[in-house]
Parts: C-alpha cells; sequence; structure tokens
C-alpha cells in the first residue's frame, strides 16, 4: 500500500481497491484491528516499563492474539497465528517475547502454533497488510483521500477489536510495574513476573472482555 503511487494514480487506485477490497470480506474473512497511540506509549510506558514490553507492536500483536481467542472464534475451533518476521530491535523483542507471551498463549488448547514468518514466503500477511494500513488511515484522518480510497477493504458488517483507549494503555502499564516488569529486570526475572501478570490479570479474558464492553460503549455513542 505504501508503494502505491497516491499522488500520480489515484484515481486508477480507487478502481482498483474498489474491485479487490471486498475480495477477503466476501470469503469469511473476520477482520481483527488493535491499534495504540504512540504519544500514549510514549508517556505511560517509556521509562517506566520494561522496554522489551513497551512497544507498540507487542502490545498490539498480543492484544490481538487475546481478542481473537476471547471474540473471534469459538470453543471448539482451531487457530493459527501468523506474525510477519521482524529485523532489528522489533525482532529482538518478539524473539525474546516468544518463550513468555506466546508459549502462554498456546496453553490455550485452540491455538495450534504461533509462527513467524518472512513476508514473502506466505500469501497470509498481505490481507493483513492492507486492512492495517486502510484502519490506519482512516483512524488518523477519516475525510483523507486515501482513507476514502481504502473503505472498501475497511468497510464490512463486523469488525473486532479497535484502539486500545488511553485507560487501558495505564492500567497495562501499572500492573506491568506492580508485576516488576520495570528497567533494568533480567529474563527470569521478566519469565517469573509475567507469568504472574497474565494469570493475575494482563490480558486475560476479563480484560479483554472489559475492553471490548469500552469499544461497544463508544461504538454505541459514536464517540471516536
Amino acid at each position: 500500500m505504501t508503494k502505491l503511487r497516491w499522488n500520480r494514480r489515484y484515481d486508477k487506485i480507487v478502481t482498483d481497491l474498489a474491485l479487490l477490497g471486498p475480495i477477503p470480506h466476501r470469503y469469511n474473512l473476520s477482520p481483527v484491528r488493535v491499534g495504540v497511540w504512540h504519544r500514549d506509549v510514549e508517556e505511560l510506558l517509556k521509562g517506566r516499563v520494561n522496554p522489551m514490553f513497551a512497544t507498540p507492536y507487542v502490545m498490539c500483536a498480543v492484544a490481538s492474539i487475546s481478542v481473537v481467542l476471547e471474540e473471534v472464534i469459538g470453543k471448539h475451533d482451531e487457530v493459527m497465528f501468523i506474525f510477519d518476521r521482524q529485523e532489528g530491535r522489533r525482532a529482538r523483542a518478539m524473539n525474546a517475547l516468544h518463550k513468555i507471551v506466546f508459549e502462554f498463549a498456546k496453553l490455550d488448547s485452540r491455538v495450534k502454533d504461533i509462527d513467524f514468518r518472512p513476508h514473502e514466503t506466505t500469501v497470509c500477511l498481505d490481507p493483513a497488510d492492507y486492512f492495517a494500513y486502510a484502519f490506519r488511515e482512516y483512524q488518523v484522518d477519516k475525510e483523507s483521500p486515501r482513507a476514502k480510497a481504502c473503505m472498501p477493504i475497511a468497510e464490512c458488517e463486523k469488525m473486532y477489536g479497535g484502539f486500545l483507549p488511553r485507560e487501558y494503555v495505564e492500567h497495562i502499564a501499572n500492573n506491568y510495574i506492580e508485576n516488576g516488569l520495570v528497567p533494568g529486570s533480567t529474563q527470569r526475572t521478566m519469565s517469573q513476573s509475567l507469568e504472574q501478570f497474565l494469570l493475575k490479570g494482563g490480558w486475560t479474558t476479563s480484560k479483554v472482555a472489559g475492553f471490548k464492553r469500552y469499544i461497544d460503549d463508544r461504538n454505541k455513542k459514536g464517540d471516536w
């Protein structure tokens, strides 16, 4: 999406997206989106929480898994999560978190695997990339030309998740701190602390259900 020639071929892009955007919805794919404002992460987590956890990508990845397990699939369904393999600092964080966060998610018998693959090796990531781009453009400025062009991708009868509200991010940050996930904490300490954090009130079903109620309430009020 970022490589499209928006300034030179806007009308052609609009036509193509109108044709291609609805395809995933016709095949019963369920869009799940989770976003967080960088300013909330900077103000509430940076310098207070271990940097490995204080990244928007990690927060959204874990929250997405929770939304899928709580809201999207049934108790007898199975799911596999595929993430784009990361590079640099983000890759180091995801690798370190894999055994802590993602192995914990696998305790749910419905989760058959959580895998990280290079983007070019699978088509599974393409619809998610298009949807993430459309979600971002609409959230930043729904009246912008790009947001309007992306509407065939973003529009469907039912979507799951939403932006993590600031109060939710603050709650997560406070829980991290209370459980010792602070700057300088060691891998062993983080593993033990995070397990307790998840079990006692992190991204558990009760917290995700609370997030869902918050989103539903704001949807009803049109307060976005």
